[in-house]
């Protein structure tokens, strides 16, 4: 379908949580958990929006993941901050675990997937020692589903290696950020900022592909802020509350 967009920030819708599907209409892109919604639910999605992703995480499972019990024996150390699991990607049975659960996605009619965690295999994450294999298992991915739409969600440190496999990337929190242990919504201070819209600009200028940034905020005025700051930047964004459960709604000033 062919949407006019209102302004830059139309283009992304991001909830983890059960919504009514005839209430998001005209996004560039929808992200969603599919286990919520049947193939008819996911048609009105599709019917409404341009490209409609399922949320999945190649490199962490939750406990509470439909397919925990499947990929269990093929994990690793506990993430005791998210309750889940590092999967240990060399191994070839979590992979097929994954393509079914991948397989399952896609029969319900999404398009594609919002690739989550992929900082786990970065210098600094739990699986540094596991890149080649996971992007050797994106590749796979990409080969098996030429089709496929795969939204990267960070990884900007493997952006040149993705840039023919996944077609567009996904970052939180440029503008603002969000304190765990105060349960408070704050925004960056001017170096950090600038120093993260920086990485982000070139990045742009490499890989040639959409950029979405998800922020975070409670209130309208927060939200007004961060939607002025990123349409200076150029970037598509979508502004809600931490959990990402619902449709986001802001309380006044």
């Amino acid at each position: 379908m062919h949407t006019k967009y209102n302004s830059i920030q139309d283009k992304l819708f991001v909830c983890y949580g059960k919504v009514n599907p005839e209430l998001v209409k005209g996004y560039a892109l929808v992200i969603i958990e599919s286990e919520h919604y049947s193939s008819s639910e996911i048609a009105v999605f599709n019917k409404n929006n341009e490209k409609v992703v399922a949320y999945l995480s190649l490199s962490e499972v939750n406990e509470y993941a439909s397919f925990y019990k499947e990929i269990k024996p093929y994990t690793l150390e506990k993430n005791d901050i998210w309750n889940s699991h590092f999967i240990d990607i060399k191994n070839e049975s979590a992979q097929q675990v994954l393509l079914d659960v991948i397989n399952r996605i896609q029969k319900k009619g999404i398009q594609g997937l919002f690739l989550d965690n992929l900082d786990n295999v970065s210098k600094w994450g739990k699986l540094y020692n596991q890149k080649e294999e996971f992007l050797s298992f994106l590749k796979k991915l990409k080969a098996k589903n030429k089709d496929i739409y795969l939204v990267q969600n960070g990884g900007l440190f493997i952006a040149k290696e993705l840039s023919n496999i996944t077609n567009a990337i996904l970052i939180e929190s440029v503008i603002s950020s969000y304190n765990f242990d105060k349960k408070e919504y704050k925004l960056r201070d001017k170096v950090t900022k600038k120093q993260i819209a920086e990485n982000l600009k070139a990045t742009k200028k490499q890989v040639k592909k959409p950029i979405y940034v998800i922020e975070y905020a409670e209130t309208l005025e927060m939200k007004t802020i961060i939607n002025k700051e990123l349409k200076k930047m150029g970037f598509s964004s979508f502004v809600g509350q931490i959990d990402l459960q619902t449709i986001p709604k802001f309380k006044s000033n």
